[in-house]
C-alpha cells in the first residue's frame, strides 16, 4: 500500500507509532532517530508519508518538515507537545504539513494520517493534470510557430496552415507537434 518514514528519537514512541502504522496496513514502516538521517533516507527511498515526533536529537523537526515539503510530494505529520502546537502550526501555516499534539490520541492520529494520504493523492493528480496542460500548451506554441512559418514562406492562411499540419499528421501517422517540429526545422534555418 504505502511507505512511511518515522523520524523519532525515542524508541518506545517509535515502537508505538510503528504498531499504529502496521495496523493501518502500511507496506513499509521505516524509522530513524534524527533529522539528518531522515533527509538521507528520503533521498534513497520513495515514501508516501513522513511522521516527525518532535523534538529530534539534532533539530526540532520543523526544518525537516519544511525541507521535505519543498523537495518531495510527501504527506508530513508533525507530532508536538500540546503547548507548542499553535506555534508550530503558525510556522507551517502555508504548507501541507499536519500538526498533531501530544499526548497522542490513536483515533485522531489515524484520521489525520488518512486525511494526509488522501490529500497527497489529490495533490499527485493535480500535479499530473498540470503537467498534461503544460505539455498541451507547449504543443500549441510549437504548432503555432509552424503555422507562422507556413504562412510566411508559403503564403498560406492560418486555416490552410492548420489543415496542412493536421493532414500531414494523419498521412504520416505522427502527432501534429512532430509535423510542426519538422516544419520549423525546415523553414527556420
Amino acid at each position: 500500500m504505502s511507505n512511511v518514514l518515522l523520524v523519532c528519537r525515542q524508541n518506545e514512541i517509535t515502537k508505538a507509532l510503528t504498531e499504529i502504522m502496521r495496523g493501518m496496513e502500511f507496506s513499509m514502516v521505516d524509522a530513524v532517530p534524527s533529522g539528518s538521517e531522515g533527509r538521507r533516507r528520503l533521498q534513497e527511498i520513495e515514501y508516501d508519508m513522513v511522521i516527525i515526533n518532535t523534538p529530534l536529537g539534532d533539530e526540532f523537526g520543523i526544518e525537516l518538515a519544511l525541507d521535505t515539503i519543498e523537495k518531495y510530494l510527501i504527506g508530513v505529520v508533525l507530532i508536538v507537545k500540546n503547548e507548542l502546537a499553535d506555534q508550530v502550526e503558525a510556522k507551517l501555516m502555508d504548507t501541507t504539513a499536519f500538526v498533531v499534539s501530544k499526548p497522542i490520541n490513536r483515533q485522531l492520529l489515524t484520521q489525520n494520517i488518512k486525511f494526509v494520504l488522501n490529500s497527497k493523492a489529490k495533490m499527485q493528480r493535480l500535479k499530473e493534470q498540470n503537467e498534461k496542460l503544460q505539455k498541451k500548451m507547449d504543443d500549441i506554441k510549437i504548432i503555432y510557430r509552424a503555422k507562422l512559418c507556413l504562412m510566411g514562406y508559403l503564403d498560406m492562411t492560418e486555416e490552410q496552415a492548420h489543415r496542412y499540419i493536421q493532414k500531414q499528421a494523419m498521412d504520416m501517422r505522427i502527432s501534429p507537434r512532430q509535423v510542426a517540429e519538422n516544419l520549423i526545422r525546415t523553414y527556420e534555418r
